[in-house]
């Protein structure tokens, strides 16, 4: 009877009560702390998306002085037969095959030589290695663009004396395909410092008593790596994956400054073109569609990532 009576006499914390301890509360000072960011990230951040699938939907070109014209799904439906469009996702596909592909293998190697006890002088290799990735990429662009020129480039000068070539040329209208791998080895010479940084702290976690165990039972240093250093990297392995896939992707600077897209969009990369068709001739609603295509693209591929890393773990 005490406990019950002392249990009905208990008075419920009115409105007002919880109110009070609410406004005292460390989850309110954490929120006067993050909101004034948090509503810059919805201001600069979720309007413009929501913004631009607003204007996808219309065909909206901002040089004729008309009215917005809604068209729902027409711009999306536009995509699949515009010629350059189609063309282009091919060319971003090998673009990005060739610069993941190319980043990860280059980084990894640098890593693990970087990463070996006997190696002399590490800080001046490191921060040698960082001065790529500390170029802005339009300087970095011009720098390369340089040493492709068929007229005083340091590239063909090479060629020229190993008697590869005759004459110099210029490399990048003679095939889309070579005009892109020159662009894709311009995107590997900047980025492999990022991938050889992440794959250097990725194999300062690698347990060091599996190695030695490893080296007792006779393992050799190719199955060290494929059963031991593989392994526990593949996390750091798929970041470094996802994030230069979705760079390149998203490639724009590098391939405009090298070529513009020509000559005659042979080297026209899909982002690239979505700035073409957005600021160039101001058809911002058609270059909104393109943008949402590419960044499903992105969204997928990543997702795809992901999934299988869950399988692996």
């Amino acid at each position: 009877m005490p406990r019950a009576a002392a249990r009905a006499g208990a008075r419920r914390p009115s409105r007002l009560d919880r109110a009070r301890r609410w406004f005292a509360s460390e989850q309110l000072f954490a929120l006067l702390l993050i909101g004034p960011m948090l509503a810059i990230l919805l201001i600069f951040g979720a309007f413009p998306i929501l913004y631009s699938l607003v204007v996808s939907l219309f065909e909206w070109k901002l040089n004729i002085p008309r009215p917005p014209v809604f068209t729902g799904f027409g711009n999306y439906l536009r995509l699949f037969s515009d010629p350059v469009f189609v063309s282009s996702l091919g060319k971003t596909l090998y673009y990005s095959v060739l610069t993941v592909g190319g980043t990860v293998a280059l980084g990894l190697v640098i890593a693990l030589l970087l990463d070996r006890d006997d190696i002399k002088g590490r800080g001046l290799v490191l921060a040698a290695l960082i001065i790529p990735w500390a170029v802005p990429r339009v300087v970095g662009g011009l720098l390369w663009k340089w040493i492709y020129d068929g007229n005083y480039g340091i590239f063909n000068a090479v060629l020229l004396q190993l008697g590869i070539i005759d004459q110099y040329q210029w490399w990048f209208g003679q095939s889309p395909w070579l005009g892109l791998t020159l662009v894709g080895l311009t995107q590997i010479w900047r980025d492999t410092p990022f991938s050889v940084m992440l794959f250097l702290a990725g194999l300062q976690s690698v347990p060091v008593h599996l190695h030695k165990a490893a080296m007792m039972d006779g393992a050799s240093g190719l199955q060290r790596f494929r059963f031991i250093t593989l392994p526990s990297m593949r996390f750091v392995l798929l970041a470094v994956v996802v994030l230069q896939t979705t760079w390149a992707l998203k490639t724009f600077d590098l391939v405009y400054v090298l070529t513009g897209g020509g000559p005659a969009n042979k080297t026209m990369l899909t982002y690239l073109y979505v700035y073409r068709q957005a600021f160039s001739y101001l058809d911002v609603g058609y270059g909104s569609a393109m943008a949402y295509v590419v960044t499903l693209l992105v969204f997928v591929v990543a997702f795809g990532y992901y999934r299988i890393a869950g399988r692996m773990g």
